[in-house]
């Protein structure tokens, strides 16, 4: 069914034409799509007003609305329209449409009556709709015409779950005096903005500034007159929620939509998809511009790198590191920087980001511009636009020194190989009350303190404070056990020498089976204790270098039991009531109720057959999003990678 719109600026309406109209059924809506800009769905529809006039034919609602203002017939108008909308979205999920929000355009004048509430209560009731899937959109004149009406009148209507919008926003001057204290959920930006959006500075500030104020108040973002895909692309950048215009679709008759709406939605995603590259690309370089900044002083070398590994920026530490300039590097695949014996692995490492997975930090060998290569070790994350993953920062620490001090040590325990061997240790031999019976002379090497002098204390005397209990009980046990002990601990020799010591202690066993005596041979480890402390201060170091992300990563296998879980790690898990060993090895029967499982299984099932799937759901009272992408080994799939996200936060703003 084609509507030819036309003007009737000449020819003269009455009040009684459009009561007449009303009655006769000469009134008709046309529901325009609204697109979401991350997933192409049809996220909700406008109903809009078309008149079929018997004898001037279509009549635009610009030429008669404004009669009906002035005539007062606008209310009777406005019922119509609301219970045609919702007897309508009604029916089509009754039929198994995808559930919508339909949205319908109230008069300023309509606030005016103490009806208005009433009207819409009666209208679902009568209709059987979920007030969640109604959405009534007010204008800048209906806020301001009478302010304190209008702010009553919201909050009772959106304390029944329906949602309110702001259309044409931008368009006005006092908007933005009241957004922030009415109760409403949506933002339409005036369509106005969208025909020199690409092109025009101006006009382009003034929608981001519209985008992030909006988010900032936890608003959804509507752009309206959208007609092209330059269009798109700037929208989706700056993560505007959904579009509508003629690029995907014209209003539709109720036939067209149920004919059309699955075809609109495949273009929708197809187009999509297309700009996909496009988007992710330019939104990591305004990503990159943003990451420059907070990491240029970094001492670290930190990289972002795009969806096929390209390399878009690094810091200055990059020369320090590995000799290069800045712009020497830009644009070239990280695997050119990669010795041969790790490129699999960092070429894995990368692939798990981009799935979404959170890996730990590897170890890889870089070259240097010198020739010679650098062992480093690398952490990385993605970089994300909303919930996709637009590519991968890392941070790279250089670990030469780090590998300095494993050989230092590695050295030092052949040392202490050998003191033994030459039988060089300390041996002290110590009685029941701890008083050092004998001390051999190698103590006086050591320690630079006379032997003689060490056997006039207390073996208690030389122990460092803290160590005092640990060693007084490990000297006990020895005693009462009859069987050696081993430990580390600290000496402190002339009040402000402290020395680290590995001692062994064996019991003396006297003919009569008692123990009087215990010899205890040590060795010095200072040296060695201060190279761990600094290798793990280093490695400590390199493990707070960046934050996880919270969230949940499993595999699964199909067999003949169904799909085996392979694994399943992360904070969301745990937050579900899980542990690992709840899911590995289990079929989603074993692990949930026979609801979710279900539920879950056709997620799966579609996964296993090659389809990237996407999906929102909840559990436990978390509402999370859920990807699961299939790993394909010659033509088949092997195994399905799958990662959570939790949005609870973000739904429960969506829906306050």
């Amino acid at each position: 069914m084609k509507l030819e719109v036309t003007t009737v600026l000449n020819i003269s309406l009455k009040k009684d034409q459009l009561l007449r109209a009303i009655e006769q059924r000469q009134f008709v809506l046309v529901y325009q799509p609204k697109i979401c800009l991350n997933s192409g769905q049809v996220t909700g529809v406008e109903a809009l007003i078309r008149w079929n006039h018997p004898d001037h034919g279509w009549i635009s609602p610009a030429d008669f609305i404004p009669l009906a203002e002035q005539t007062g017939t606008i209310t009777d108008i406005t019922k119509w329209v609301l219970y045609e909308a919702c007897r309508q979205n009604k029916q089509w999920q009754d039929q198994g449409f995808p559930k919508t929000i339909v949205s319908v355009n109230i008069s300023p004048l309509d606030f005016e009556s103490m009806e208005l509430y009433e009207t819409i209560l009666h209208t679902l009731n009568e209709t059987g709709l979920d007030p969640r899937f109604l959405e009534i959109e007010i204008t800048e004149t209906a806020m301001v015409a009478d302010m304190q009406q209008t702010i009553k009148t919201l909050h009772k209507i959106v304390q029944t779950g329906i949602r309110i919008a702001i259309d044409d926003f931008g368009k006005g001057n006092s908007t933005l005096r009241y957004i922030r204290d009415l109760p409403i959920t949506t933002v339409k930006i005036d369509q106005s903005f969208m025909h020199n959006i690409a092109y025009s500075q101006k006009e382009s500030t003034v929608v981001k500034n519209i985008v992030e104020l909006a988010q900032n108040l936890g608003l959804k973002v509507i752009a309206e007159g959208v007609e092209t895909e330059e269009v798109v692309t700037f929208l989706s950048l700056h993560s505007c929620n959904a579009a509508q215009g003629f690029l995907f679709s014209k209003p539709l008759t109720v036939k067209d939509y149920e004919t059309l709406i699955h075809q609109l939605e495949s273009f929708a995603v197809e187009l999509i998809h297309r700009l996909e590259a496009k988007i992710n690309f330019k939104s990591a370089k305004m990503n990159d511009h943003r990451f420059k900044s907070l990491f240029e002083q970094n001492p670290d070398l930190v990289c972002s790198f795009s969806l096929d590994g390209n390399i878009l920026s690094v810091n200055p530490a990059i020369k320090k590191m590995l000799g290069y300039d800045q712009e020497t590097v830009l644009n070239h695949h990280f695997g050119d920087f990669v010795h041969e014996n790790d490129l699999n692995k960092s070429l894995n490492h990368f692939n798990k980001v981009l799935n979404g997975e959170t890996p730990e930090g590897i170890e890889l060998d870089l070259a240097h511009a010198n020739g010679h290569f650098v062992p480093t070790n690398v952490v990385s994350f993605p970089m994300l636009l909303s919930e996709r993953i637009i590519g991968v920062y890392s941070v790279i620490k250089d670990m030469s020194h780090q590998k300095s001090l494993e050989r230092q040590l590695i050295e030092s325990e052949k040392k202490y190989r050998l003191i033994t061997e030459n039988m060089s240790d300390l041996v002290v031999v110590v009685n029941r009350g701890g008083a050092i019976e004998y001390a051999s002379p190698s103590n006086t090497d050591v320690f630079n303190v006379d032997s003689e002098f060490v056997k006039s204390y207390n073996i208690m005397s030389f122990v460092q404070r803290e160590d005092v209990s640990h060693v007084f009980n490990t000297l006990g046990k020895i005693f009462d056990d009859h069987k050696p002990q081993s430990t580390e601990l600290r000496l402190n020799i002339g009040g402000n020498r402290v020395f680290w010591v590995e001692a062994h202690g064996s019991p003396i066993i006297e003919e009569d089976g008692t123990v009087n005596q215990i010899v205890v041979v040590s060795r010095n480890i200072t040296h060695k204790k201060q190279i761990e402390a600094e290798l793990h201060a280093a490695q400590t170091d390199l493990k707070n270098t960046l934050e996880r992300q919270l969230g949940m990563t499993l595999k699964f296998v199909k067999t003949k039991s169904g799909y085996v879980h392979t694994l399943c790690e992360g904070e969301l898990m745990r937050k579900f009531g899980f542990d690992s060993e709840d899911i590995v090895g289990q079929t989603l029967y074993d692990c949930l109720p026979e609801r979710n499982a279900r539920n879950l299984e056709k997620y799966y099932e579609r996964a296993w057959q090659g389809e990237d799937v996407y999906f929102e759901a909840t559990y436990q009272g978390i509402r999370y999003i859920e990807q699961l992408k299939a790993v394909f080994h010659d033509g088949k799939v092997v195994e399905v990678i799958g990662s959570c996200v939790d949005v609870s936060a973000r739904h429960t703003r969506d829906n306050s």
